[in-house]
């Protein structure tokens, strides 16, 4: 579960440290307060692209935190561990946006990408958005909620194995074909290619060595000179030498110590510094004498480099490349040439990859089938109780073997709805209005809901256009969804927000040089107070505060 959500410099929001407990949390305050900035933040941990212009106005960086608690979520630590990312129990994900519109994320202190922020998300919360009935006109939401709901999810994923290997298949038949029946001039090409660099050699030259041994024999004259002048200096120079001047200095140090023994240490220092000085300068003319000067070599390494410079243009890569586009041109030509042989067997393949495809969206279709039986009577069940008494959800599964193969199968997944009695069902988004159309998604959310594993359920307004004794009910659902997790609603109802465990009231303060927004938790009398506004409005009567303490009384 979602312990805290700590917010520093985002939008309205200077500095927030909200603390999170199990069950149900509702978040409620006038619109405009400033309540989606909490899901914004979520949204943003949880792997969502960053944008500058969510920074508060005059703050360089926004940086917010989630802290989980994960104890209870084994696919959770799972994950984490066989990511290396584990902590015990604990999950802290971390997210920073710069002002220049960079940002950077983090799982328990370690930098991440948000592929994988992403990845663990899907492990930790569910966000049901307040737009989610607009996503139901999508074929393709239709078929997610139905494989959402699959008691087997093993087809699907055999499924979508074969149709990798089918599409695999595919794509070599098309890069062996290059969609020509004849490739006889790009093996002219290749082998035109492949001639050339052979026959400079420039396949079997480092491109980096190259530019060092080029650099080393441009600057052989300077390295010479001050190689040179320095052996002369160290010991070469009979007149004045540093190894003279140390062999003086260290006779005289000699005959000192055997005067006063105090300074032998020092001698013996100095005696050593001769023997160094005279290794060092041996050592240095031994590596000058190894020195190739020959003026031919730079004009050598000037003609590889420029030849490799030309081809590598010529083959449109860069000159470090040129040893692995050789490789590649060799591979393609050897494909080329085996052409006949390998369309033939590889025809074999893809007959018998589309048979295994086909057998796996055969068994997806069945489970499908099943699926959409039970989650049909699910959500028909539901939608009686949010003042539908006559609504009737069906989902279609159709099965077209005629078509090639596709990612989830060969379904088509359609949804159909009946609100008046006697009614053929027919699509959702042709009979369904935009309040039947609000109350079917949030059915199809409540019903999800139960089957959900995540943790953390975040519902996001799904309550619009419903009043009365069907927003009573939908707060008792997701009380009751809340038993063993946590749940965090922003809610307009008052009935909603009876329900909470924990009420949390979202209020902005606005002064003549800024707007802040704060977030509280609401103690019982204050709570009583916000539902009776929630209730009355501003003018708030004795009846509507005692309207609004039963109400809560009652969900307890």
């Amino acid at each position: 579960m979602l312990k805290s959500i700590d917010i520093k410099g985002l939008a309205v929001v200077d500095q927030l440290n909200l603390e999170l407990m199990q069950g149900m949390t509702v978040l409620t305050g006038e619109t405009g307060a400033g309540k989606s900035i909490l899901l914004t933040a979520m949204k943003l941990c949880l792997g969502e692209r960053a944008d500058a212009n969510l920074l508060r106005p005059g703050v360089k960086k926004a940086d917010i935190s989630l802290d989980f608690d994960i104890s209870q979520s084994a696919t959770s630590q799972a994950w984490l561990t066989a990511n290396e990312l584990d902590e015990e129990n604990d999950c802290l994900i971390r997210r920073t946006i710069s002002a220049d519109g960079r940002s950077r994320a983090y799982i328990n202190g370690q930098a991440v990408n948000l592929k994988t922020l992403q990845k663990l998300s899907q492990h930790l919360i569910s966000i049901h958005g307040q737009h989610a009935h607009l996503d139901l006109l999508l074929p393709a939401q239709q078929c997610a909620l139905l494989d959402s709901a699959l008691s087997n999810p093993t087809p699907l994923s055999d499924c979508q194995q074969h149709y990798q290997h089918w599409k695999t298949l595919q794509d070599e038949l098309l890069t062996l074909t290059g969609g020509n029946t004849d490739n006889d001039s790009e093996k002219q090409l290749l082998s035109y290619q492949i001639n050339e660099l052979e026959q400079t050699e420039l396949v079997l030259v480092d491109y980096q060595q190259l530019i060092q041994q080029h650099n080393l024999a441009s600057n052989m004259s300077k390295i010479l000179e001050l190689a040179e002048g320095q052996a002369n200096a160290l010991y070469e120079n009979d007149n004045h030498s540093i190894h003279g001047l140390l062999s003086s200095s260290a006779h005289e140090l000699n005959t000192l110590s055997e005067l006063s023994p105090e300074f032998s240490s020092i001698a013996e220092q100095i005696n050593e510094a001769v023997i160094q000085v005279q290794e060092a300068s041996r050592e240095l003319r031994s590596t000058i004498d190894l020195q190739d000067n020959d003026p031919s070599q730079l004009d050598t390494f000037d003609r590889q480099l420029s030849q490799m410079h030309q081809i590598a243009r010529k083959l449109q890569v860069e000159p470090q490349q040129l040893a692995d586009k050789y490789q590649q041109l060799k591979t393609r030509l050897q494909l080329l040439e085996n052409r006949h042989e390998r369309l033939e067997t590889l025809q074999l393949e893809i007959e018998q990859a589309e048979h295994s495809y086909a057998a796996s969206a055969e068994q997806l279709h069945q489970e499908r089938l099943s699926s959409a039986s039970e989650l049909s009577e699910q959500i028909s069940a539901t939608l009686k109780t949010l003042g539908l008494p006559d609504g009737q959800l069906e989902i279609r599964v159709s099965h077209n073997n005629k078509q090639k193969p596709q990612k989830n199968g060969l379904d088509d997944v359609s949804l159909l709805v009946s609100t008046n009695p006697g009614m053929p069902a027919s699509p959702i988004n042709k009979v369904a209005s935009g309040g039947e159309l609000s109350r079917i998604s949030l059915a199809i959310q409540v019903v999800s809901s139960q089957s959900n594993t995540t943790p953390t359920l975040v519902f996001d307004e799904v309550d619009a256009g419903i009043g009365g004794g069907v927003a009573e009910t939908v707060g008792s659902c997701l009380r009751g969804i809340a038993a063993g997790r946590q749940i965090l609603c922003v809610t307009h109802l008052p009935q909603v927000a009876s329900q909470g465990h924990q009420h949390l009231f979202v209020s902005k303060n606005k002064t003549s040089e800024q707007t802040k927004t704060q977030i509280e938790t609401l103690n019982d009398k204050a709570r009583i107070n916000e539902v009776a506004r929630m209730l009355g409005g501003i003018d708030i009567s004795a009846k509507t505060l005692a309207h609004a303490e039963e109400m809560l009384n009652k969900a307890i």
